[in-house]
């Protein structure tokens, strides 16, 4: 029965996609104008990944010391391409061709103009980035 059990699991799907996922943290920045960009310090896998490695989902999660500026945006950022985020924390499937290991960064932006009344301080990025490894 055991052998069986054991055999089922090698024979599903999931099994044979050897999925995984890593996580890192980076500080945010500072914004004290509006419409300007501010992007984070990179983050990447802490270990090495195959090069076949192809990134599926991404989990985030910002800290800030303050209220948002009106028309504040948030975009994840490959070395590829850019991803707009519909929030300070969420989840969602990335586009296809957006490499597991990294670099992401993050960009803010707010289309209020001038001098903010408060800078506002992004604190933290968090993100976990799970991946795929096609077979």
């Amino acid at each position: 029965m055991r052998r069986l059990m054991l055999g089922l699991v090698l024979v599903s799907p999931l099994a044979r996609a050897a999925d995984g996922s890593w996580s890192g943290e980076s500080f945010g920045g500072v914004m004290t104008h509006g419409q300007m960009v501010v992007k984070s310090k990179p983050v990447h896998s802490p270990s090495s990944l195959s090069a076949s490695a192809v990134a599926s989902h991404v989990h985030w999660k910002i800290h800030m010391d303050g209220l948002t500026p009106v028309g504040f945006r948030i975009r994840l950022c490959s070395a590829t391409r850019c991803l707009t985020l519909p929030g300070v924390a969420g989840e969602q499937p990335l586009p296809a061709g957006m490499s597991a290991a990294g670099p992401f960064r993050f960009e803010y932006y707010s289309v209020a103009g001038g001098r903010l009344n408060v800078p506002l301080t992004v604190l933290s990025n968090q993100i976990t980035v799970s991946y795929r490894n096609p077979r």
